[in-house]
């Protein structure tokens, strides 16, 4: 009872103690009282402790914090010592967890801590009010209750423009003192917790921040003494080692500075040249300058060198450290043309390669036709070969930081193609090695001097439990470094990983012991401050998210393409780990006022749908356990999701689900669910609209008459006749096509895309619904809203968006073509938008555009895209495949046949292949009854000129085309000779 009666007035003490001598004392006081001591910080808040405290710091602020007095304006070493003990006091209150921060976020107690990081304080004062910023970003509470994003505030007072040049000041002011470098190290812990929107990190950069750590980066390679001689440096220039910074103090710590500048770099092709091509950076590390052999050098009579007439440049192949990493044997796929001994003797056309990247997009929305650029031409900068030779040197968090920076690099092609090819024996076993399932105390919240020094990331996370994410980003895509991380057992480590995140204490959390009854406490409950949050996910639950995210993740890049990688993973248990991945989170209250949470954050149920996606693509699989695991319900749930990306990647999974051998196929075509498709097909969101699509496309194929008709009927005939008809580039910009009815005249000017929508790759009709799709990692993208943000919409489409959701409409008319019933869905699609618009279409589809310019002479053509022509001819196929009626329909079209021969000599087989294939059936002779109609159609396909083109066809460099062009010069032969 003595601690009870001391808490008001101890309270009282601090409150007639304002600007006196006993101040101090009374905070000092009362920060003993409420270490360690749950109850006393319940009875301090709802007593009015939060607004004392941020009264104390309104009166202590006298001096200036913006202008040019602030420079000049340094508080007294009382005042230092006053709001250094308040933020003591404050970060005692923080660290209990998201219900005690929320009183700090309801006043402006932390906008007063921020703005004393821009006076000149000394560097004890700085760390503690840095101390306590990071503990309240540790326990920061959700922005809505019940909801898994956490409270923006401290990321917008510390990122506004007001209070943004504390980080610039706070790392440029790091020198030689201990203090000073922990103060850093802070800072660049408080970043890393609170950046996550591009605005913010381009506020960052315009700062001068990434300069700084840059800078920072290259005194940690001076003091190691790992500075290779540049070219300017052996030319005997003075200056070059003037621009050598300073070596770091033996006490500095590097991981921070790296994991900064993974932030800063990630996805931002911009950030990172600008990075790699900061001056100190490149004296530090200089890149590498073409070599010439010495016979090309001739020396004067006078002593002067100089270059003879025929001197050529070689290229360098290693950089500086490469002499001291292990030698790799290059693999000759990953050797390019240009250095091949026996280059190609002409430009060969390959198939599209398929991408098996099931991630979602971080925070961001990517085009939806992305491609890996060719990394054959790009210099690489020394920077790549010194972060490899840190990663094959260090250990622990050092190392697995140097490895995503790396990781990011190749991710977004600034490293060669070679290089990239040793990672799998340089990189790959490294960080499977790291694959821990088991760190000491994963769950308990490590101190701040540890989280900077010791094993843990910024954002506490252990850093093996940082492992799987940075391998995902590194083996997408590779089959070679998959085979090694498989080899290396990551699949039984991140498969024990997963399971081990559900095995954790539940997300109920007690209301603490109070020694009154709650209606006798005599607290203010309407002032701000006084009252403790309802609280939400604690610390130690987001950072098991993370990392069930990273396993997640990394399961479903190493097993894209193998099915004996699905089969391990299956074999390992965790089926209903990751279907229980895909329950969002919830939370409910207990009768006692107890938080049960349970479920998962919005990015793991990403990776979760990422993970079901490549188990789905198992013909086995598909067929046994996920049938036995019932994924199709929770799949099915998360299309009603208020997130707009957790609904797209639900339907990206049903997509898998309703393939036509898939056992679930029949309860995906439930009626509700396929009017939720065709709702979804209606949004504004582009890649919403396009998934939506993809999987009506595998509802119907092979489908009954009647879901086929239903699927016409909801999407509407209307709507989809706007939507094929209308060439993209005449949409406006800004403007979504098929929210209104409307016409869209054709652009009298040219208007060049973006990218150019030939370049998308074509997706046809095949086994694998998925593994022809983009979906990349690494978007460009400037969404600025979080991935667990509701009803957050994006409407931006480009050119090439309504060009790919053009081609998946037309490949549902064809799908909707296929089949014992396809006759009758060609004359429902006839009667419902007319046959002659629609046969006319098809053809202005497959015309040419011309456009426009200044003058007759510049006027602009562009062929149809690819992705679109092969689509119309597939839907030309498939009527041609129908009753007799429908065949003469389209034989007797003869502009429409004239134009089908124009792609003959298309570069694409798949397009030439499809010429030939129109041909044969609508010569192919069903039954006696057909024969005088096919030999009237081959008269037609005659006199537009098939004959002449089909010969031509039978040396196509391609076998398929070539055979298919014979089959059907020996159908049309036959049946003009019978």
């Amino acid at each position: 009872m003595a601690s009870t009666r001391r808490v008001p007035s101890s309270l009282q003490d601090l409150k007639t103690a304002a600007g006196t001598p006993r101040q101090l004392p009374a905070l000092k006081r009362i920060k003993y009282d409420l270490t360690g001591h749950l109850s006393r910080k319940v009875e301090y808040i709802q007593h009015g402790l939060v607004p004392t405290l941020a009264k104390i710091l309104t009166d202590t602020e006298t001096q200036p914090t913006s202008g040019p007095a602030a420079a000049a304006a340094k508080p007294t070493l009382e005042d230092e010592l006053t709001f250094t003990q308040v933020a003591q006091v404050l970060c005692v209150i923080a660290h209990e967890g998201p219900p005690f921060v929320q009183p700090l976020l309801e006043t402006d107690v932390l906008q007063r801590l921020i703005s004393f990081l821009l006076l000149p304080l000394s560097s004890k004062a700085t760390l503690a009010i840095l101390k306590c910023l990071n503990a309240v970003a540790d326990n920061l509470p959700p922005s809505v209750v019940g909801h898994w994003p956490q409270n923006n505030k401290l990321a917008d007072l510390l990122y506004s423009e007001k209070y943004i040049r504390c980080f610039g000041n706070i790392i440029g002011s790091a020198n030689d003192t201990m203090a000073s470098q922990q103060a850093c190290d802070a800072i660049l812990a408080l970043l890393c917790k609170t950046v996550s929107l591009e605005p913010q990190k381009r506020a960052l950069v315009d700062g001068g921040v990434l300069t700084l750590l840059s800078a920072r980066l290259a005194s940690f390679v001076v003091a190691e003494g790992l500075v290779p001689p540049g070219p300017d440096a052996l030319n005997g220039e003075s200056d070059v080692l003037a621009r050598i910074p300073e070596p770091a103090p033996s006490f500095a710590h590097l991981s921070p500075v790296l994991e900064s500048l993974c932030v800063l770099t990630e996805h931002s092709k911009f950030r990172t040249r600008m990075f790699l091509a900061n001056p100190t950076i490149k004296t530090v590390l200089p890149d590498l300058r073409d070599d010439f052999s010495p016979s090309d050098i001739r020396r004067a009579p006078w002593g002067a060198s100089y270059f003879s007439g025929a001197a050529v440049p070689r290229s360098r192949l290693q950089g500086p450290f490469d002499p001291l990493l292990p030698s790799t044997p290059v693999s000759e796929k990953s050797i390019s043309a240009t250095q091949s001994g026996f280059p190609p003797l002409s430009s060969v056309t390959a198939m599209p390669k398929r991408r098996a990247s099931f991630f979602p997009t971080t925070n961001e929305t990517p085009h939806l036709a992305v491609g890996r650029e060719t990394v054959d031409d790009i210099e690489e900068s020394a920077v790549i070969s010194w972060l490899l030779y840190v990663v094959r040197e260090s250990r622990g968090k050092r190392r697995l930081l140097a490895a995503k920076l790396l990781v990011n690099l190749y991710r977004l092609n600034f490293v060669k193609r070679e290089r990239g090819s040793s990672f799998a024996s340089l990189l790959v076993p490294l960080l499977t090695r790291m694959l821990n399932p088991d760190p000491p105390d994963p769950t308990r919240q490590d101190s701040f001097n540890n989280q900077l020094g010791g094993s843990h990331l910024c954002n506490g996370l252990h850093y093996t439990r940082a492992v799987p994410a940075v391998l995902a980003a590194l083996v997408m895509d590779d089959p070679e470094m998959q085979r090694v991380a498989v080899e290396g057992r990551a699949i039984v480590h991140l498969s024990a990983g997963l399971k081990m995140t559900f095995d954790g204490p539940a997300g109920r959390k007690s209301s603490p012991w109070q020694p009154h009854k709650s209606d006798e406490i005599p607290a203010d409950q309407t002032s701000p401050g006084n009252v403790i949050g309802r609280g939400g996910p604690t610390w130690a639950t987001r950072r098991e998210m993370d990392y069930r995210e990273g396993c997640l993740q990394a399961l479903a890049a190493i097993a894209p393409f193998e099915d004996d990688y699905r089969k391990e993973i299956c074999d390992q248990g965790v089926l209903a780990h990751i279907i229980m991945a895909l329950e969002p989170y919830h939370i409910q209250l207990g009768p006692h006022q107890q938080m049960e949470a349970s479920g998962n954050s919005a990015a793991v149920i990403l990776a979760a749908c990422g993970a079901v996606r490549v188990l789905t693509r198992s013909v086995q699989a598909l067929r046994t356990k996920l049938i036995e695991a019932e994924v199709a319900k929770p799949i099915i749930k998360l299309m009603s999701s208020t997130n707009s990306e957790v609904r797209i990647a639900a339907t990206r999974v049903l997509t898998n689900l309703a393939i036509d051998f898939s056992p679930v196929k029949e309860s995906v075509g439930e009626s509700t669910l396929v009017k939720k498709l065709c709702e979804q097909a209606h949004s504004a969101n582009a890649r919403l609209r396009l998934e939506s699509l993809w999987a009506l496309k595998q509802l119907v194929l092979n489908a009954s008459k009647k879901l086929k008709q239903d699927v016409v009927d909801e999407l509407g005939s209307s709507w989809i006749k706007l939507l094929i008809k209308t060439d993209p580039i005449d949409i406006p910009d800004g403007e979504v096509i098929g929210l209104v009815e409307r016409e869209y005249p054709p652009l009298m000017t040219y208007r060049r895309p973006s990218e150019p929508a030939d370049d998308s790759q074509d997706v046809i009709m095949g086994e694998d619904s998925d593994g022809e799709r983009e979906s990349g990692l690494v978007p460009s993208g400037n969404v600025e809203a979080p991935l667990d943000q509701p009803n957050v919409f994006d409407i931006r489409h480009t050119t090439e968006d309504d060009t790919e959701i053009q081609a998946q409409l037309l490949d549902l008319l064809r799908n909707l073509f296929c089949g014992e019933n396809a006759s009758d869905l060609v004359k429902y699609i006839f009667d419902e938008m007319g046959q002659e618009d629609f046969l006319r279409i098809m053809l202005d589809r497959l015309r040419p555009r011309t456009s426009a310019g200044p003058t007759r002479k510049e006027n602009y053509t562009t062929p149809a895209p690819s992705s679109i022509v092969v689509k119309v001819l597939y839907i030309l196929v498939h009527i041609g495949a129908c009753d007799p009626k429908w065949r003469n329909v389209i034989a007797s079209q003869h502009a429409l046949m004239k134009q089908v021969l124009t792609f003959c000599s298309h570069a694409d087989r798949e397009i030439r292949a499809q010429c030939c294939w129109i041909a044969i059936n609508l010569t192919y002779e069903d039954d006696a009854s057909d024969r005088s109609g096919c030999k009237q159609r081959a008269i037609e396909l005659q006199k537009a000129g098939f004959v002449t083109h089909l010969r031509k066809l039978e040396v196509d460099p391609d076998l398929n085309v070539r055979e298919r062009a014979k089959s059907a010069i020996h159908l049309m032969s036959k049946l003009m000779t019978s």
